[in-house]
C-alpha cells in the first residue's frame, strides 16, 4: 500500500509539473492568455488590444467555424525579429482515434513569426525552432518529432508536438516551414484546446478521464 501511495504521489506531482509547463509556455508566448480568463473575455481583449490589428473575423454559424486573424506591432516574444507577427484563432473539427471515431470541435491559437523567403529567413526560423525545443521540451511529459523533405532531400519543415500527461492529444505544437502562398519562412507555435463553459481546457479523448 505504501508503494502504491508513493507511486500515486509521484504521478500526481509529474502531471502537475507538466500542466504548469503548459501554463508557462502559453503565458510566455501569447500576449493575451486564454488560460487566465473566460474565453469570451479573451476574444474581447483581442478586439481592444491597441497592439493588435484584426484583418479578418468570421463568426461561427451552423455551417462554418469561428476564425480570426490579425497582426501585432510593438510585441514579439521570439528571439528574432519577424517581418510579420500574425495571430490566428481558428476553430476546427478533429476525429478521435476511438472505436466510434468520435468527432470533436477544438480551437487552435496560433502565433506565426514570418520572415523573408531567403536563406537568412530560413536560418532564423530554424534557430527559433531549436531554441524552443532546447528550452522547453523537458517541461513536458513527452514529445514527438516529424520532418518533411523536398524532392532534393532538403528539410523543408519540422514539427514538435508536446504532451501533458495523461492526455493523448498534444496541447502545444511548434513548427517551422515555408508558407506556400508567399514562399516566406515561418516559425509557428500553436496552443490547442477546447472551450467548455466558456473556459479553455485540455482536449480529452473519449474514455481518457
Amino acid at each position: 500500500m505504501k508503494k502504491f501511495l508513493l507511486l500515486f504521489c509521484i504521478l500526481i506531482g509529474y502531471n502537475s509539473f507538466s500542466q504548469v509547463a503548459l501554463k508557462y509556455v502559453v503565458k510566455k508566448y501569447f500576449r493575451i492568455n486564454p488560460l487566465e480568463m473566460k474565453f469570451s473575455t479573451f476574444l474581447l481583449s483581442l478586439h481592444k488590444d491597441p497592439w493588435f490589428t484584426i484583418d479578418a473575423e468570421d463568426r461561427r454559424t451552423d455551417s462554418s467555424f469561428y476564425y480570426l486573424t490579425g497582426t501585432y506591432k510593438n510585441y514579439n516574444p521570439f528571439q528574432y525579429t519577424p517581418n510579420e507577427l500574425r495571430l490566428v484563432v481558428a476553430e476546427m473539427e478533429i476525429i478521435h482515434e476511438d472505436s466510434l471515431k468520435t468527432a470533436d470541435t477544438i480551437l487552435n491559437l496560433q502565433l506565426m513569426g514570418i520572415s523573408d523567403s531567403n536563406v537568412a529567413g530560413k536560418k532564423m526560423v530554424e534557430k527559433e525552432f531549436k531554441r524552443f525545443h532546447n528550452n522547453h521540451a523537458d517541461r513536458f511529459s513527452r514529445n514527438t518529432y516529424n520532418s518533411y523533405k523536398s524532392k532534393d532531400s532538403d528539410t523543408v519543415a519540422e514539427i514538435y508536438s508536446y504532451f501533458v500527461s495523461p492526455f493523448s492529444i498534444a496541447p502545444i505544437v511548434i513548427a517551422w516551414g515555408i508558407l506556400p502562398e508567399t514562399h516566406q519562412y515561418s516559425f509557428t507555435i500553436t496552443f490547442r484546446f477546447k472551450v467548455k463553459e466558456n473556459n479553455a481546457i485540455y482536449i480529452i479523448s473519449p474514455g481518457e478521464l
